[in-house]
């Protein structure tokens, strides 16, 4: 690499935005989490759809950063790969949002530009997989998305951009689109049942795995960060949520489809939400899971709750010390090539900068962002800092006044975000 990769890569860091560059260039702290879900993907590959999993981890602990590990590692496997983080418009109580936001950021190992239209357009479809869309169609909730498809690859100029957008579940495009296979494919076309946004809409999120896998990838990996955000919505959005974020991680077995779902939040959720003394959810939930949806809908919930906080899932562990060290030396490394020491390296820098910023009691994203200032000063005045605290971390309050529980209102305006978290929560 030269200067300015280096340069690129250490305001990657200090900016809290893991890259492919500074993933590949920094030690693995989490092994241990990595060869677990290494092992899924490998039944994931052998065509079993394995549960998926949480992250757990204090605000700074590294959760973005393992997402960010994992997202690469499941592309130099062959897979398709999905991340998203939630946001006040976008989170897992509405499953017709949360699809095309899921399509839109899908990343394939060849493809430098997220999305299908190239893969799709300068790519051969191999035969076998048009022979099996009547088999795929039987696996849906609806065939329709069978349909659009073999629209799609008549390769119509004029409607391939609808038919595609269809296909990844933008609903504007569904009516048009049903239009278009009705023309086509009339006296087969009218043989199918009724198809309604509501009901059937899922049918294009189960297409895509097998699409995916149809274009010679090996299945569909869903990542999702700042699941905390489900806790900042309304009571009827929160379950709405929870029962979205069952389905994906398959925890309840109500799909077989090829694909794997991770979803990282910090241990707030589960403490002041899940357990906590304003909302309990754990208990709260499978109540109104009864009153609206009835008693399977609320062992359903029981079971996500029992699940949430099983030893299945992950949980970040404050870093060791060796493996601190070994960290802080690479970041040493990269520093010192992106910018110009005025002054020599001292040999006890590392051990020297780890006792200034008392890192035993900080979260690892605290830890590198301190480090990369007191490099900064050190490289331009030669002198390192008697002592350097930050408090860059304040404790998440579930507890504010949750918005109306009407569903419509609940999805657009649950939460109130928290800009430094989402900045520096790697």
């Amino acid at each position: 690499m030269n200067k300015t990769d280096y340069i690129l890569m250490l305001e990657a860091i200090r900016a809290g935005i893991p890259s492919r560059i500074t993933v590949d260039a920094t030690t693995d702290l989490r092994h241990h989490l990595v060869e677990k879900i290494d092992k899924d993907l490998s039944l994931l590959e052998s065509g079993i759809s394995p549960k998926g999993r949480l992250v757990w981890g204090e605000y700074g602990q590294g959760k973005t950063h393992l997402l960010k590990l994992i997202e690469q590692q499941i592309l130099d496997r062959g897979f398709a790969v999905s991340y998203i983080s939630l946001s006040r418009n976008l989170n897992l109580s509405n499953h017709m949002n949360l699809f095309p936001a899921l399509a839109s950021h899908l990343r394939t190992p060849d493809a430098k530009i997220p999305g299908l239209l190239n893969p799709l357009t300068s790519d051969t479809l191999p035969q076998y997989f048009l022979q099996k869309l009547p088999e795929i169609a039987q696996k849906l909730c609806h065939p329709l998305p069978t349909y659009v498809f073999k629209a799609f690859a008549r390769y119509d100029a004029q409607s391939m951009i609808l038919l595609y957008n269809a296909l990844m579940g933008k609903k504007e495009n569904l009516t048009r689109a049903k239009a278009i296979c009705r023309q086509h494919f009339k006296p087969e076309f009218k043989l199918l049942p009724r198809f309604t946004q509501k009901e059937h809409l899922l049918s294009f999120f189960e297409f895509l795995p097998y699409l995916l896998q149809g274009l010679g990838y090996k299945a569909w990996v869903i990542l999702i960060d700042e699941l905390e955000i489900t806790g900042k919505l309304g009571k009827v959005a929160r379950l709405k949520s929870y029962q979205n974020l069952n389905w994906l991680l398959n925890w309840s077995k109500q799909h077989q489809l090829p694909i794997y779902t991770l979803a990282a939040s910090v241990k707030a959720l589960q403490d002041e939400v899940f357990f906590g003394k304003k909302k309990n959810d754990a208990t709260q939930m499978p109540v109104l899971a009864e009153e609206r949806l009835g008693t399977e809908a609320a062992a359903q919930m029981q079971r996500f709750f029992d699940f949430a906080t099983d030893s299945h899932n992950l949980v970040l562990a404050p870093v060791h010390k060796k493996e601190l060290v070994l960290l802080l030396d690479q970041l040493l490394e990269i520093h010192h090539q992106a910018i110009d020491w005025q002054y020599p390296i001292p040999d006890t820098f590392v051990k020297d900068a780890i006792k200034t910023i008392d890192a035993s009691h900080k979260p690892i994203r605290q830890v590198i962002r301190i480090y990369i200032e007191i490099m900064d000063m050190y490289a331009h005045s030669g002198k390192m800092p008697v002592s350097f605290t930050e408090n860059l971390f304040t404790e998440t309050d579930f507890g504010e006044e949750e918005p109306s529980e009407d569903s419509s209102v609940s999805d657009a305006a649950g939460f109130q975000e928290t800009s430094i978290h989402k900045l520096f929560d790697l």
